[in-house]
């Protein structure tokens, strides 16, 4: 996938990077919760995080895989701990705040994508997409959006499971989530 545009290649990094963090988010959330709806729940979006993981693998050449993979798995790790110490609610207030971002995050690769597809006079690379290049970016489009339904539909299962009402400590525990994912998505385009 080297003939990419750079800035797109970072954010395969970042995809790459961040399916190794949810796969070891629903590990941390299994490590510490005994709680029967929650492993439950973990299990079966562990299985869907797996299979994300695999086809970044096959997407993210080793070469472009971002050197701080053994801090994201900590940091994914820890990100389904914490909250599985404090019971279901703060889980799936975890994943409906890491989702809405990773939702995000994926569109706007999506939209990266047709920008790629749709220019003919590419701002981004300075050339034209060739024809020859266009059914890689579309199967690459139709993998992401893949992904990023399905984190919608991990999003909304974690929405249904808890009330929304959060305490002033799950409110900065869900900021905290929130704006660690951005930062690590910047720090992750460039290591």
């Amino acid at each position: 996938m080297t003939t990419l545009p750079l800035n797109l290649l970072r954010e395969l990094r970042t995809d790459h990077a961040g399916e190794t963090g949810a796969v070891m988010i629903y590990r941390g959330v299994l490590a510490i919760s005994r709680d029967a709806d929650v492993r439950k729940f973990a299990i079966h979006h562990l299985e869907t995080e797996l299979r994300h993981l695999t086809l970044m693998e096959e997407v993210v050449s080793t070469r472009w895989r971002s050197r701080l993979l053994p801090l994201w798995k900590m940091a994914g790790w820890l990100t389904g701990a914490v909250p599985a110490l404090f019971g279901s609610r703060s889980v799936y207030a975890t994943i409906q705040a890491v989702e809405t971002f990773v939702d995000q995050h994926y569109a706007l690769q999506v939209d990266m994508i047709d920008a790629l597809l749709a220019d003919t006079d590419n701002q981004n690379t300075h050339r034209q997409v060739t024809a020859q290049e266009k059914t890689p970016l579309q199967n690459l489009r139709a993998l992401l959006v893949e992904c990023q339904m399905d984190e919608v539909e991990h999003r909304e299962d974690a929405r249904a499971r808890w009330s929304g009402q959060a305490n002033v400590f799950l409110r900065i525990w869900v900021y905290l989530v929130g704006n660690g994912s951005k930062k690590a998505v910047g720090v992750c385009r460039y290591v």
